[in-house]
């Protein structure tokens, strides 16, 4: 006969505390950082010289109907400001390029490419328009379209893919920082040169 008193044997349950997701919140945020920074920002650096590309094409045409229709002064100018637009979209995805894993010799032989197709659309510029022709209507015009178009793709490519970049790596500055650019290329534009 068991006694009333006997302390029962039954196992008791206890409530396990609750477990954190795998990988807690820091580390799904790290991980979504990488992955947003990963193959998004290569696949950005790649965007930006793609369209240093198609902005160059126009552009060195235009660079080599200015030397030879309007000499070297009236090509510096325009020379300056493509030279100040490049430079930072170069240095900055190259940046990224590296950051990403690409070997150096990969990236020196796109840019280097863009080296060479602008050295040859600066010659077919030269070579369609001889001297002389610069107060001819339709180069003037012919000039004017491709400037167009090369400033055309420049602000496509800057708002489409450089300024959300700078957005999320920068901070509020890319705004102040994006002015003082434009304000240094019109200076340079504008510039009297003898």
């Amino acid at each position: 006969e068991v006694s009333e008193h006997t302390p029962s044997t039954a196992p008791t349950s206890v409530p396990a505390p609750p477990t954190p997701p795998e990988g807690g919140k820091e580390e799904r945020e790290v991980a979504g950082g990488e992955e947003k920074g990963g193959h998004g920002g290569k696949n950005a650096a790649v965007m930006i010289w793609l369209g240093i590309l198609i902005d160059g094409i126009p552009e060195s045409i235009v660079i080599g109907i200015l030397w030879v229709t309007a000499g070297y002064s009236g090509m510096l100018g325009f020379l300056l400001g493509v030279f100040l637009s490049n430079l930072p979209e170069a240095m900055s995805s190259s940046g990224t390029m590296k950051a990403n894993g690409m070997r150096k010799r990969v990236i020196m032989s796109m840019w280097g490419s863009i080296v060479i197709i602008t050295g040859i659309g600066a010659a077919v510029g030269a070579a369609l328009f001889p001297p002389g022709q610069s107060d001819n209507p339709e180069t003037q015009m012919i000039i004017a379209a491709t400037k167009g178009l090369a400033a055309g793709a420049m602000l496509t490519m800057i708002a489409q893919t450089m300024l959300p970049e700078a957005f999320d790596q920068g901070g509020d500055i890319i705004g102040l920082s994006c002015l003082a650019g434009f304000l240094a290329a019109t200076a340079v534009k504008l510039l009297p040169i003898s």
